[in-house]
């Protein structure tokens, strides 16, 4: 978000600017700089409707919750611990559990801020969750409010 406001506030000085010029006296300083500055403006106008338009495109993500009901036969069971095994634990867990607090922003090659992964036990917030909307957060990285889950994604 820093570029997009440093893209907004250049946005707003050219406006400016081109204002200035377009106040000048002499016409050779009106019409140059006033058409430079103008020019600016459009082109910096531009970049900030395409930096909105392409975030709110990264950020907005669907997918309509399944109507699922999981019966937890065994062979569910061992299909859902080879995927905890394997996509899981290695950031929701600091044991064999899956409690989450680990701190994935430390394992991050750009240190972008914290990034805490979630408790995915029964006594965390996925006990509020339907099948459906554990499916579509592992699925498609949304969680049960609509909400894009970066790092899952």
């Amino acid at each position: 978000m820093p570029g997009m406001t440093i893209l907004i506030v250049s946005c707003a000085s050219l406006i400016w600017l081109s204002v200035l010029a377009w106040r000048a006296k002499r016409p050779l300083r009106r019409w140059g700089a006033g058409g430079l500055a103008s020019l600016l403006v459009v082109v910096a106008s531009l970049l900030v409707v395409l930096s909105i338009s392409g975030l709110s495109r990264a950020h907005t993500r669907s997918a309509p919750v399944p109507d699922l009901k999981i019966t937890g036969t065994a062979a569910q069971i061992q299909r859902g611990q080879t995927i905890v095994n394997s996509f899981c634990s290695s950031c929701h867990s600091k044991t064999s559990h899956l409690t989450g607090s680990r701190d994935m922003g430390k394992d991050l090659s750009i240190p972008i801020g914290s990034f805490v992964s979630s408790n995915l036990t029964p006594a965390g917030q996925l006990s509020h969750w339907s099948d459906g909307e554990i499916f579509r957060a592992i699925r498609n990285g949304i969680d049960a409010d609509g909400h894009w889950l970066v790092i899952m994604s």
